[in-house]
């Protein structure tokens, strides 16, 4: 028994060794130098280009697109305009927003007679009262002056329907009014308690 453990011994070691040995051999002979004094060679490369006529650039130009025609006006609701005065020489529409100044009238020589409308001014329907579909209409009652205008100061709201919506601009319709004035032995009068319906419709 001890005869074969030497025996095994002593071959693991010569095989150890010879291995070892080989191992130096491959490693000696592998050994590779290196050349300093060999440089690297660059090789340039450099393509010629023909030369070419100059090219003219056409620009197109686009054309440019066509103009909409405008939206079409939006029809401002009429106002029907009723009111206790005999006679109605109203004349056109004007807008109250727009500062419209009616100026003075002649009218020839004073005569004797009641007051008679000139001017009657239709008033801007509310955006609030069109936006909702309201509809209804307000009753005035203003002073003609001697001169035939109507004194902001003197017009007052007798009724509206509904309230809230067209009193302000019934009023600002009715301080544009112009009146030929009453006139009595050839002197205009003041004449008070004048009564004017305004109608807000949005079918007319």
């Amino acid at each position: 028994m001890i005869a074969r453990v030497a025996t095994a011994l002593i071959a693991a070691s010569g095989v150890t060794f010879a291995l070892f040995l080989m191992m130096n051999f491959l490693v000696a002979s592998g050994e590779v130098k290196i050349d300093n004094d060999e440089r690297p060679r660059f090789i340039d490369v450099v393509q010629d280009i023909e030369d070419q006529p100059p090219q003219r650039l056409e620009r197109v130009v686009e054309k440019p697109p066509e103009v909409e025609a405008p939206p079409p006006e939006i029809d401002t609701p009429q106002v029907d305009m009723s009111g206790p005065d005999k006679v109605n020489l109203s004349i056109g529409r004007a807008n109250t927003g727009a500062g419209v100044d009616l100026g003075s009238i002649d009218l020839g020589p004073s005569s004797d007679g009641d007051y008679l409308p000139l001017v009657r001014v239709q008033p801007q329907y509310p955006r609030r009262a069109n936006e909702r579909g309201i509809e209804g209409w307000v009753v005035v009652e203003l002073t003609v002056a001697a001169d035939g205008t109507v004194p902001p100061e003197s017009i007052v709201i007798i009724d509206a329907d509904p309230k809230g919506y067209f009193e302000r601009a019934a009023t600002k319709a009715a301080t544009k009014f112009k009146y030929k004035p009453k006139v009595v032995n050839g002197t205009p009068q003041e004449v008070t308690g004048v009564r004017y319906k305004f109608t807000f419709d949005l079918a007319d």
